[in-house]
C-alpha cells in the first residue's frame, strides 16, 4: 500500500510544473544544516525538485528553507519535503521533492515571473508528447489523395530546419507531374535538405525535401514517395466560437478568478489563451471545478487539469484535460457537440423531415423496393426514434437541416446493435430545389458523418464500427471500401462480400426431410466458433459478438432493455442422421430501428462443404425455422445474409435478391484516421 502511494505521489510530482533544461543553483537548510547547492530540476507555483550533490538528511514531512536563484536574482522559500528520490544507479544523485507552504500571492507571481523569463531564454524543457498513432503511407494513390485535399483546404505546413523554421501553406497539386505547391511566409524555404511537417485535420504529417523550384511566387516540391503520419490525441478539437468561456477560481489563490475565452473544444479537453501572470497556471495544476458556457447559457461544470502552457511570446496557449460531473456529462456533450458541429442536430423533431428526405432522395427506391412499402412502418419509425432520443448510449440520428427550415438535407443513424459495436445506416442526402444550402454535398456528408462517429468514440466500451454497405455505390467504395482494404492486413478491419436476400415470412415453409431443428448445443457451439475461425476474420467475428463469451448479447440486451427497446439473438442447428450440418443464428431488433430490417436477419454457418446437397437441405431448413421465428414475433419478412459462395438454396426457397453488399468493418482505434480520410474525401475541389 504504502509503495503504490508512493508511486501515485511520484506521478503526481512528474507532471507538476516546468523541467529546466539547464538548471539554476539551489540551496536547502533546515535547522542551520546546510546542504551543498543543487541543480534546480522542477518548478511550479507550489512544488520545486531539486537534485542534490549528494545524499541528505532531510525526511518527508520537515520544514526547509529553499534558496532559490543566483546572487542578487536568489529568493527564500519557505517548504515542507514531500520526498526523497533515493536512485539505485551508483552514478545518479539524489532529488529532493518540496511543497512550498502557504505561499502568498505574491510569491506565486514572483515564481511565474522566473518562469516565464526562462521560457523565453529556452531554459525550460520542452514537453515531451508521445504520438499515440504513427503511420508510414506509401501507397502512391492515397498521397496523391491526401495532397489534394489539403491543398484545397490551404493547410498550414512548416518547413524545420537547423537554420529555423519557415511557415508555409499548401496552395496547389498537380497530379500529373506528381509535385505540390507552396506559399512561403517571408518568401524563402530553408537550404535543402530540410523537413517539412504539414498540419491535416487531426493529426501531423512529415516527409523531408531535398530539391524545390520557385515559380510565379510558389515553390514547388515533388509529391513525397512516403509520408510519415502521427496523431497526438485520440480526440480532435474543434474551434470554439460564439463567445465560450471558461472560469474558475484559483484552487491555490482563490482571490485570483480567471475569465477566458476557448480556442478549442473537444469532450476531454479545451484550451484558451491565457496570461501566465494574472492566470498562474502551470502543468499539473488540479481545477476542482470550473465552468464553462455560452452567452445566455447554463454553466457546464467541470474538472480539470492544466497540461500544457505553450506558444510564443506574443501568445500563451492553456491546453486542459476536463471531465463532466456526472449530473453535467448530458449537458457538456451537448455544449460540446453544438461547437463541433453547428451545422447537424441530434435532438429535436426530425421524424417528418426525415422521412421527406427519404421519400425525394430516392432512399425508398433501394434494393427494388418503393415508397409505398415504407409507409405502415412510419408510426414504428417515430416510435423507436423517441424512445432513442432518451437513450443516446444506445443509438442516435443525425440530421443536417437547411438553415430556417424543418426540411432535412441529410441524415445518418447510429445504433449499438452489438457489446462493442456502433452501427451506421440510414443515409440519405437530397437537396431540394430552391433551397440555399450550406455548402457542396459533400461537405454535408462529412457533417453527418463526423457527428455520427465522434460521439461514438466517447463509449468507454466501443472496438468497432460497421456498417452493411452497398457493393457498387461510388461513394462508399471511395470513403468506406478502400479505407478498410488498406488496413485489412492489420486486423483492424475487414470488408466481407454477401447478398442481402429478403425472405417472406408468412408463406409456407418446409424443412427438408431427414432434416430436425433444435437448439444449438455446446457441442455444436464449439464447432461454430472453430468454422468462423477458420473462415471469418477476427474483425468480423468480434464486431458482431459471435464469439463465446458474448453470443447470448446478454450485456447488451440489458442496455436495450433500459430504452425499452428490444433486442433478441436465437442459435438453431440443422442435424440429419444425429449429425450438425449447419448453424443458424437469428436475430430482432426493436420494430422501426431500421426499415430495411436489417437487424431482424439470419447468419447461415455451415459446418460442412457449403455446396454439397445435405448442406443445402440444412441451410434451407434453417431458413423454414427463422421464418417461424420471425412470424412468432410479429414480422413478415426478415433478412437473410447470404455469405457463401454456394447459394442454390437461396433460389430453392424463392428468397427476393436486395443486392450485393459488403459488410464494413472498422477498429475503433483506426477511427480518427478513418475520420481525416473522410475530411480528404469530402473536401471539395477546385471547380465544386
Amino acid at each position: 500500500m504504502a509503495t503504490k502511494k508512493a508511486e501515485r505521489m511520484r506521478a503526481r510530482e512528474s507532471v507538476l510544473g516546468y523541467r529546466m533544461s539547464a538548471g539554476l543553483a539551489a540551496v536547502a537548510s533546515v535547522e542551520g544544516e546546510v546542504l551543498p547547492a543543487g541543480r534546480l530540476v522542477q518548478l511550479s507555483p507550489e512544488h520545486l525538485t531539486v537534485c542534490l550533490q549528494k545524499p541528505t538528511a532531510l525526511r518527508p514531512g520537515q520544514r526547509a528553507n529553499v534558496m532559490l536563484g543566483v546572487g542578487r536574482e536568489a529568493t527564500c522559500l519557505r517548504a515542507e519535503v514531500v520526498n526523497v528520490h533515493v536512485p539505485t544507479a551508483p552514478e545518479a544523485l539524489p532529488e529532493l521533492s518540496l511543497r512550498f507552504v502557504a505561499p502568498p500571492l505574491a510569491q506565486g507571481r514572483h515564481i511565474v515571473s522566473m518562469l516565464e523569463g526562462w521560457r523565453d531564454q529556452g531554459q525550460l524543457e520542452t514537453p515531451h508528447a508521445s504520438p499515440i498513432w504513427k503511420e508510414h503511407i506509401t501507397r502512391p494513390d492515397r498521397i496523391g489523395r491526401i495532397f489534394e485535399a489539403l491543398t484545397a483546404r490551404r493547410c498550414r505546413g512548416m518547413a524545420r530546419s537547423e537554420a529555423g523554421d519557415v511557415e508555409l501553406s499548401a496552395a496547389l497539386f498537380d497530379k500529373y507531374d506528381g509535385r505540390v505547391a507552396w506559399e512561403v511566409r517571408g518568401g524563402v524555404l530553408p537550404p535543402r535538405p530540410f523537413m517539412l511537417e504539414v498540419f491535416g485535420f487531426s493529426s501531423v504529417m512529415h516527409f523531408p525535401v531535398h530539391e524545390a523550384h520557385y515559380d510565379d511566387g510558389l515553390w514547388s516540391v515533388p509529391m513525397p514517395r512516403e509520408l510519415v503520419r502521427y496523431r497526438h490525441r485520440r480526440l480532435r478539437r474543434a474551434a470554439a466560437w460564439g463567445g465560450c468561456v471558461a472560469r474558475f477560481a484559483h484552487p491555490l489563490w482563490p482571490q485570483v478568478r480567471v475569465e477566458r475565452e476557448l480556442m478549442d473544444i473537444s469532450y476531454e479537453g479545451l484550451s484558451f489563451a491565457t496570461e501566465p501572470g494574472e492566470d498562474l497556471l502551470y502543468p499539473g495544476l488540479v481545477l476542482p471545478e470550473l465552468e464553462v458556457s455560452l452567452p445566455g447559457g447554463r454553466p457546464v461544470r467541470l474538472k480539470g487539469e492544466v497540461r500544457n502552457i505553450s506558444g510564443t511570446a506574443s501568445l500563451r496557449r492553456c491546453g486542459m484535460k476536463v471531465e463532466a460531473r456526472e449530473e453535467d456529462t448530458a449537458d457538456w456533450r451537448a455544449l460540446v457537440e453544438e461547437l463541433s458541429h453547428p451545422n447537424t442536430r441530434v435532438a429535436g423533431a426530425w421524424d417528418k423531415g426525415t422521412w421527406n428526405l427519404f421519400e425525394r432522395s430516392g432512399y425508398f427506391r433501394l434494393s427494388g423496393k418503393s415508397p409505398e412499402d415504407f409507409k405502415r412502418m412510419q408510426d414504428e419509425y417515430r416510435e423507436a426514434h423517441a424512445r432513442l432520443h432518451r437513450r443516446p448510449r444506445v443509438g442516435y440520428r443525425v440530421v443536417r437541416p437547411i438553415p430556417g427550415s424543418e426540411t432535412v438535407e441529410a441524415s445518418l443513424s447510429w445504433l449499438k446493435p452489438y457489446s462493442g459495436s456502433w452501427m451506421a445506416h440510414h443515409l440519405a442526402r437530397h437537396q431540394p430545389p430552391d433551397e440555399r444550402c450550406r455548402g457542396t454535398a459533400r461537405e454535408a456528408l462529412r457533417d453527418i458523418y463526423l457527428r455520427g462517429f465522434e460521439p461514438a468514440q466517447t463509449d468507454p466500451e466501443v472496438k468497432w464500427f460497421l456498417a452493411y454497405c452497398e457493393a457498387n455505390v461510388r461513394w462508399v467504395r471511395f470513403t468506406a471500401l478502400d479505407f478498410a482494404e488498406w488496413y485489412q492486413h492489420t486486423g483492424q478491419a475487414c470488408v466481407l462480400p454477401f447478398r442481402l436476400m429478403e425472405a417472406d415470412a408468412r408463406k409456407d415453409w418446409h424443412v427438408p426431410e431427414g432434416f430436425r431443428l433444435e437448439e444449438a448445443t455446446a457441442e455444436d457451439l464449439r464447432a461454430m466458433f472453430e468454422r468462423l475461425e477458420r473462415t471469418r476474420p477476427q474483425a468480423y467475428r468480434e464486431a458482431l459478438d459471435l464469439v463465446p463469451e458474448r453470443l447470448d448479447l446478454a450485456r447488451l440486451k440489458g442496455q436495450w432493455s433500459e430504452a425499452r427497446l428490444e433486442r433478441e439473438r436465437r442459435v438453431l442447428v440443422a442435424r440429419k442422421d444425429g449429425r450438425a450440418i449447419a448453424v443458424g443464428v437469428m436475430e430482432s431488433a426493436h420494430a422501426g430501428l431500421n426499415l430495411f430490417h436489417v437487424l431482424n436477419g439470419l447468419r447461415i454457418i455451415p459446418l460442412e462443404d457449403a455446396g454439397s446437397p445435405e448442406a443445402q437441405d440444412a441451410m434451407l431448413a434453417l431458413l423454414a425455422g427463422a421464418a417461424a421465428w420471425y412470424r412468432a414475433r410479429g414480422l413478415d419478412a426478415f433478412i437473410h445474409y447470404a455469405e457463401e459462395k454456394a447459394t442454390g438454396y437461396t433460389e430453392r426457397a424463392g428468397l427476393r435478391d436486395l443486392g450485393e453488399g459488403r459488410i464494413w468493418v472498422l477498429s475503433a482505434q483506426l477511427l480518427p484516421d478513418f475520420i481525416e480520410h473522410l475530411c480528404e474525401a469530402t473536401t471539395p475541389r477546385t471547380g465544386e
